[in-house]
């Protein structure tokens, strides 16, 4: 388990404990949405913890093999008698079809029940951006927590993750988005959005994996200016903020800049002839 002086994340701790003791009496119990950086504490916790497949992450959006999870989901724990029926990799891909495919309906069942997805449609005369719908939906009193990602389909339209106590609230009460109407719709277990998360490929060398090069060569900054961005503390790797231009970058990871985006380091691919290391990355747009 990640060891951290953080009170929200050692608060966190404590919430993942309690809800582990109820699913050892029988319970499946579930977390609020995540944050990235709570995602990788808790995945932490829970591999120190517990037996492998007895909690997974779930967004509510299912995965086929290659694609990128929700940035924001749930943590669920399995009761004590489920553990080891379901593959893990099947559990993060489609853990309601895959609890139901190993006879364990009730469980698919709650799981089915944890997040829901809903459409948003605009009126068409109005373009409607990710902060929008956000702004929207939180104006209407929820937390962060209970709202998981949301998917802009195109200028009029987005997908949303809710809890799924929550789904019946904002079919009947989101009707408005940025003075635009909309009309909310509840959609079945199992839809996969029709949504492109799109990247943008990045090639570049750099001189070695330490975090000063790569944040210049992914921002395009001066080593001078990447090397302030750190230690002015404006870079996150993996969801952390790191001051030490000597950190070394070990892919996969997420590096962040803030003012500028967040990045996906892929792989350093081997070394050109002059000594320099190949960088593949993508740039979040």
């Amino acid at each position: 388990m990640k060891y951290t002086n953080d009170p929200e994340i050692l608060s966190l701790y404590a919430r993942l404990n309690d809800l582990l003791g109820l699913s050892e009496r029988g319970e499946i119990t579930a977390t609020s949405f995540l944050t990235p950086r709570e995602c990788l504490y808790a995945a932490s916790f829970c591999e120190a913890r517990i037996r492998e497949g007895g909690a997974f992450l779930w967004g509510g959006f299912p995965l086929s093999d290659g694609d990128t999870p929700p940035e924001r989901r749930r943590m669920l724990f399995l009761p004590e008698y489920a553990v080891g029926f379901v593959s893990p990799d099947a559990l993060a891909q489609d853990p309601v079809a895959a609890l139901s495919a190993a006879g364990l309906d009730d469980l698919s069942g709650c799981v089915a029940d944890s997040v829901r997805i809903l459409q948003i449609k605009g009126s068409g005369f109005r373009k409607l951006s990710h902060r929008d719908y956000l702004g929207s939906v939180l104006g209407l009193g929820l937390e962060r927590s209970v709202i998981g990602d949301i998917f802009v389909a195109d200028e009029f339209s987005a997908y949303l993750a809710c809890k799924g106590d929550l789904a019946d609230f904002l079919v009947s009460n989101l009707t408005n988005v940025s003075a635009d109407t909309v009309r909310v719709s509840l959609l079945p277990v199992g839809f996969v959005p029709p949504v492109e998360r799109k990247r943008l490929a990045i090639r570049d060398t750099v001189a070695s994996e330490r975090l000063d090069c790569v944040v210049a060569a992914l921002t395009n900054f001066s080593r001078e200016k990447a090397q302030m961005a750190v230690r002015s503390g404006l870079v996150d790797l993996n969801y952390e903020t790191v001051e030490a231009c000597d950190t070394t970058v070990e892919p996969p990871c997420v590096l962040s800049v803030r003012g500028v985006g967040k990045f996906s380091v892929l792989s350093f691919d081997g070394e050109t002839k002059k000594g320099r290391m190949r960088l593949s990355a993508e740039k979040y747009v």
